[in-house]
């Protein structure tokens, strides 16, 4: 089978872009022939231009975008009408490739910008490969008071519309986010819900090892910022923002004290400026003081991976209390170094939660619930012990070899439906 992946950006450069750079080297490994499809600006900022290398010897070709004037006064439309500057260039860049190279299949992350860019370019008559979707809660999302999602703007629902439609396959990084691409249009017979990996960098080390690391984390991290090293230790770890909700964990922990004692929250992730709140971080801190907590509570800011490695192993528990999320990977990072979580049914991980019973889930937006369901873990070493087991088991399931695997399953479900209807 050869395959083409296609993303806004691909390479090492990029930090968070190294689970794909494992995701491709897993599918060379069970035997499909993959090159990349990705793209950089005039500056360079995303890789040089033209074909090259990307994590290994996968060969990408990486197209400049805006490099034309003609296409940068159609990114100024398209910055107006689509939301998107770069969205012209991108189906150009698009049609340059598959025009040039035939792939048996095409897989597109997002359905927006590069999901409408696929259907476009195959309702053209220009690609005549069937493509498969990753679809995201960032592409579908549309709340009210919320600016989060290209699902807010008229043109691109109606691109995402089409580019579902059109999919030969849809995998759906959770079922909550498989649900909502039925509503814009997918097929509910071709919609596999399957996760996003995480990198081999969040398993530092075995399952009969984790004890000792956790606990070396620990130690390392009450001396560094004032801990007591008995009291419990309940973690966030995101971009501050209202879907999120981190606010939500500091109205609870006065219950939670009441329950179990003195309790330590720390909240790691970078601020961000909210319509409402102003910035995050400084709300945050208010509502902290106000609730009369301040001492008990913790921000770290906005921290490298192997810092935010650190702070999940040192945690007795991750909160996810988030109003609304497609998926949540922390959830699987934090079960790499053992830690289990207390996560809203508002986040797409909450379901993979629930079958692999390595945390409890509360309703979205219930403070006393999630109160009592942390006072119900940290309480019970037993079953917070149970619980950093099954989180392990669950994180495995999300390595990329293992996500890989489900990809292969996907490919050949489409291939074999693509034989099926020639017939």
């Amino acid at each position: 089978m050869r395959l083409l992946y296609v993303i806004p950006r691909y390479g090492p450069q990029f930090t968070s872009n190294v689970t794909h750079g494992e995701l491709v080297r897993e599918l060379h490994a069970l035997g499909l022939a993959v090159d990349v499809l990705s793209f950089t600006t005039r500056t360079g900022a995303g890789g040089t231009a033209g074909w090259g290398l990307g994590f290994g010897t996968e060969r990408v070709y990486r197209h400049v975008q805006g490099a034309t004037l003609a296409e940068r006064g159609l990114g100024v439309l398209a910055r107006q009408g689509l939301h998107y500057e770069y969205f012209f260039s991108m189906l150009k860049g698009y049609l340059h490739l598959t025009r040039q190279h035939a792939y048996d299949l095409i897989h597109i992350e997002g359905t927006f910008p590069l999901g409408a860019v696929a259907a476009l370019a195959q309702h053209s008559g220009g690609v005549a490969a069937p493509y498969v979707i990753t679809t995201t809660g960032g592409d579908l999302f549309r709340l009210p008071g919320e600016g989060y999602g290209y699902g807010h703007y008229h043109v691109p629902r109606l691109l995402m519309r089409l580019a579902l439609r059109r999919a030969a396959w849809v995998r759906a990084n959770s079922r909550l986010i498989g649900r909502l691409a039925i509503g814009y249009g997918a097929d509910p017979q071709r919609i596999t819900p399957l996760p996003v990996s995480i990198a081999d960098f969040w398993y530092p080390t075995t399952a009969a090892e984790l004890p000792a690391y956790r606990q070396a984390c620990r130690a390392q991290l009450a001396a560094q910022h004032g801990w007591q090293p008995d009291a419990p230790l309940i973690v966030f770890v995101g971009r501050l923002i209202s879907l999120k909700a981190p606010e939500l964990l500091i109205a609870a922990l006065p219950a939670i004290q009441a329950q179990v004692g003195p309790v330590q929250v720390c909240i790691v992730g970078p601020s961000r400026e909210d319509p409402t709140h102003g910035d995050y971080l400084a709300y945050l801190r208010q509502s902290a003081q106000q609730t009369g907590v301040a001492q008990w509570c913790t921000f770290a800011g906005g921290l490298p991976p192997e810092q935010v490695r650190g702070y999940l192993a040192a945690a007795d528990l991750l909160a996810v209390p988030s109003r609304l999320e497609g998926l949540n990977r922390v959830v699987f990072e934090a079960g790499a170094v053992g830690t289990p979580c207390v996560i809203s049914d508002g986040a797409g991980a909450a379901e993979l939660v629930a079958a692999y019973s390595n945390g409890l889930v509360v309703p979205a937006g219930d403070v006393p619930a999630l109160a009592h369901a942390i006072s119900r873990l940290l309480g019970s070493p037993r079953a917070l012990h149970e619980c950093s087991q099954h989180a392990y088991a669950l994180a495995c399931a999300c390595s990329a070899a293992a996500v890989a695997r489900g990809l292969v399953g996907v490919y050949g479900q489409v291939l074999g439906d693509q034989v099926a209807e020639a017939r």
